[in-house]
């Protein structure tokens, strides 16, 4: 049991640094116009099922956590449009849990979103997300809620867009350097620097409010020696009353295997996750 947890917990789930398409784990290659901005203000709640989350082994996964035990975190994401191809994001993360002599404020990420094809309405559409991520303390890193050194990661982003639904693949690339001096999530086990990722995500347009969205994911595992890969399902669904707001709502389950993260027995851990996305000028 305790190593099913490690496999399943030691996820750190695909470089989720950036909200994407938020809820979505998988980014959509559209930008915001010259000019514009967009805040994206979530909050995340992740929890182990079928393991012993008071064993040192059992680190739970999700966006940007890595510590023992459940955590809950409001991560918070600002976009402004450089040009209409073009966007820069800020996004940190504010944990409420795990508690620790450390701050709160962790994950400072900044990306550079370039759609080099496509006009973001119709058809298909390429895009590019170069992204940087600052050092988290030593302490932080230890209880998982950061990297004691710079990040750095390259996202590709694929679009295809039609009336009544999109499609959206992910394939990147994520460097974690951990300062090896110091543990990760609670865990002495070594961990793997290099961290690829693939990702799709259908998403149906039910009414002029209202999408539904499928996103199914696998990745490298970060721990060792677990198993090499981790994957995830997630549902969402997303209500825009405004064209300038979006209302998501997701859930997702991390595992060692789809059989499991599409909804079959045995060890994982869910994360629910809600929030607005706000656009203005």
């Amino acid at each position: 049991m305790r190593r099913l947890a490690k496999i399943v917990c030691l996820s750190f789930l695909f470089p989720s640094v950036t909200l994407a398409y938020s809820p979505l784990n998988t980014d959509d290659a559209g930008t915001i116009a010259k000019g514009s901005n967009q805040i994206e203000q979530y909050f995340f709640s992740l929890l182990q099922v079928g393991q012993d989350s008071s064993s040192e082994n059992a680190v739970s996964s999700g966006e940007d956590f890595r510590g023992i035990g459940d955590a809950t975190a409001f991560p918070l994401s600002f976009s402004r449009g450089l040009t209409n191809d073009i966007e820069l994001n800020f996004s940190p993360t504010y944990y409420l849990q795990p508690l620790g002599n450390f701050s709160r404020v962790s994950n400072y990420t900044l990306n550079l979103k370039w759609r080099f094809v496509g006009d973001g309405e119709k058809g298909l559409n390429l895009a590019v997300r170069p992204t940087l991520i600052a050092p988290a303390s030593t302490t932080q890193q230890e209880y998982g809620i950061g990297n004691a050194n710079w990040n750095y990661g390259l996202n590709l982003i694929a679009s295809q867009l039609a009336d009544g639904y999109e499609i959206h693949m992910n394939a990147g690339y994520t460097r974690a350097p951990y300062n090896g001096n110091y543990l990760v999530g609670m865990s002495p086990d070594p961990s793997r620097t290099n961290l690829y990722y693939f990702s799709v995500a259908p998403v149906w347009k039910v009414t002029d409010q209202f999408k539904l969205a499928i996103d199914v994911g696998f990745g490298t595992n970060p721990a060792e020696p677990a198993t090499s890969l981790t994957t995830y399902g997630q549902i969402a669904l997303i209500y825009s009353p405004d064209k300038n707001i979006d209302l998501g709502l997701s859930y997702q389950r991390n595992a060692p295997s789809f059989e499991v993260s599409l909804g079959g027995a045995g060890a994982y851990t869910s994360r629910i996750q809600a929030g607005v996305t706000y656009r203005f000028d």
